[in-house]
């Protein structure tokens, strides 16, 4: 892609933006590259979808590319990753890291990528684009529930077992220091595993809907997707490239954003985060804690 700055949508996009966008791109091609191999489903999804759909490319404020796999080919990717992704991609999820969260990010090393609350965590950091799982629903109300209060328990667990003590918050660090001594004598892995679980026996529910109750809590609260929506495929441009996106991406995003063809300039997701296409995260992060010690 073009690698100068630009205006779009009266929004300036910064050249560094550019690299940081143009290895998203080699990310999402890669990507594509190995499902279409592999005959496995993967749709853009969220800002990405609504970016192919209503800029033909990002969002000019979006700082990622976001996709979504239902849970059989999710599987097959994992399965298939350790070979499939080579240098400079890495596939991380809770099996090939130190990572917790309930999705995958395909990483590009030799970048950086930090979110400020996880410059001591010890996983790969560098820019990624994020592959969210589609799971079937429970039809009962009643289970839905269940599901994601269990879910959302392990998730913290999870979580503040890896991230550092916050000790400008009291009763949030002693939590903390719970679920780091709950994993001295636990598995972080098999936790994980336990996590997905709850998932795979809904695969067979006679149920409608689907969603990713393993990214959020709130996005099975707000956004039930109708399985019939992801039934075909179709492709639109996106930059240079042409990606996959359901044939009803109509109705997905209107359950995802309303009116979603009225621009709306929002924070991303991910809030701050620290963004550098020419230098390695490790070395982001020690000019980090260096600057840090100065200060102090």
């Amino acid at each position: 892609m073009n690698l100068q700055e630009e205006y779009r949508n009266d929004y300036l996009i910064s050249a560094q933006t550019k690299k940081v966008w143009d290895i998203e791109l080699r990310l999402f091609s890669k990507l594509l590259e190995v499902c279409q191999k592999h005959n496995l489903r993967v749709w853009a999804d969220s800002g990405t979808l609504l970016g192919a759909v209503r800029h033909q490319g990002f969002i000019p404020w979006d700082d990622d590319i976001d996709v979504a796999m239902p849970r059989e080919d999710y599987e097959q990717l994992k399965r298939i990753a350790p070979t499939e992704f080579q240098e400079p991609f890495f596939f991380q999820c809770a099996y090939t890291d130190k990572y917790v969260r309930g999705h995958a990010q395909l990483r590009y090393n030799g970048t950086t990528a930090i979110l400020p609350c996880e410059i001591g965590v010890p996983f790969n950091q560098s820019i990624f684009i994020d592959i969210f799982v589609l799971d079937v629903l429970p039809k009962d109300k009643q289970e839905q529930w269940s599901i994601m209060c269990k879910t959302e328990v392990l998730r913290k667990l999870m979580t503040w077992a890896v991230i550092p003590i916050d000790l400008h918050h009291k009763k949030r660090a002693i939590a903390q220091l719970f679920c780091k001594a709950y994993f001295l004598f636990h598995s972080l892995q098999k936790t994980y595993a336990k996590f997905e679980r709850m998932f795979y026996r809904c695969q067979s529910t006679p149920s409608q809907y689907i969603g990713m109750p393993m990214f959020s809590v709130t996005n099975i609260l707000k956004y039930r997707m109708k399985r019939d929506w992801y039934s075909e495929t179709i492709t639109l441009p996106f930059e240079d490239i042409e990606i996959p996106v359901p044939k009803h991406y109509h109705e997905i995003l209107t359950e995802y954003y309303g009116d979603y063809m009225t621009p709306k300039h929002t924070p991303t997701a991910h809030g701050t985060i620290i963004l550098n296409a020419d230098k390695p995260y490790q070395e982001t992060i020690k000019e980090l804690h260096n600057k840090r010690k100065y200060e102090h």
